[in-house]
């Protein structure tokens, strides 16, 4: 039984690359982006706007941590997408992603349908300061995925998302299930 928390800042891949770690190893997936997002959607805003009003007021913040909280003391065999999950779920193994800026703002920009770069770069530059000020702010973070925080750090740049599952993986001696075990075995 285990626990992973993947961190990475937008355009990283944690989301892309947890689910894909999930499938493969048959555990249950949480992504507090997506978590997130939904909740901007559920109030009819934009995710920016969404970030903006959680700077001023931390009830969304500290209900979305929660979740993820209590979701990590409740279950084994889960792969959580989340900037704090690894403070918030601390038996877990600690996986960071990192990538060159200038590939992190274009696959923000295609994700998003195809936004101009500088609108990307913003998007990201605005999102991670927001963020750096509210866990300063609710739990005195000050230095947002520390590398020492983190049992293994993956460079994602040049690498495919079955390359760095495969990565995550081999490193912690996961258990493979069924119809992938002809993919990576």
């Amino acid at each position: 039984m285990a626990k992973i928390t993947i961190f990475g800042q937008a355009g990283t891949g944690t989301t892309t690359v947890g689910e894909k770690l999930a499938k493969i190893i048959d555990y249950t997936f949480l992504s507090s982006g997506n978590l997130f997002r939904e909740k901007a959607k559920e109030l009819r805003i934009k995710v920016h706007k969404f970030e903006q009003i959680c700077i001023n007021d931390p009830k969304y913040d500290l209900e979305l941590d929660k979740k993820v909280l209590d979701f990590g003391k409740r279950n084994d065999n889960i792969v959580v997408d989340s900037r704090l999950a690894y403070h918030f779920i601390p038996d877990s193994t600690k996986v960071k992603l990192i990538c060159n800026y200038y590939i992190r703002v274009k696959r923000v920009a295609n994700r998003d349908g195809g936004v101009p770069f500088s609108v990307a770069s913003n998007k990201i530059n605005d999102r991670e300061s927001a963020a750096a000020k509210r866990y300063r702010k609710l739990y005195g973070i000050s230095r947002l995925g520390s590398d020492n925080k983190f049992d293994l750090i993956i460079e994602t740049s040049h690498r495919s998302v079955s390359e760095i599952a495969t990565i995550i993986i081999s490193k912690f001696k996961l258990p493979i299930i069924g119809e992938w075990k002809e993919i990576f075995c």
